[in-house]
């Protein structure tokens, strides 16, 4: 029994790492959420788009490393919202 306890502080704590929930979000441009969140899944609240509708500007409300961690996170979002990987679909075009 006191396994499974720390077992489960510790997936908790691991979680925790993996997915962070942004407090105080910052309206940024769309390429800088790239520079900001390198190589990490993120999802926006989008503030502002270009002239064909695509997002422009948003507060980051949800980075994380493993978008399956995210995904129940996001669910519970309201919002235009936006998600997307800053990194590299294919680490050798790097």
């Amino acid at each position: 029994m006191q396994t499974q306890t720390l077992n489960k502080n510790y997936l908790i704590k691991i979680f925790f790492k993996m997915v962070k929930i942004i407090e105080k979000p910052q309206e940024l441009k769309i390429e800088e959420i790239g520079k900001k969140y390198p190589k990490q899944w993120v999802t926006v609240d989008i503030t502002e788009k270009d002239n064909y509708g695509f997002p422009e500007k948003g507060k980051v409300l949800i980075q994380g490393s493993s978008i399956d961690l995210m995904v129940d996170k996001i669910k519970s979002l309201k919002g235009d919202l936006y998600t997307f990987y800053t990194g590299s679909i294919d680490d050798k075009a790097e």
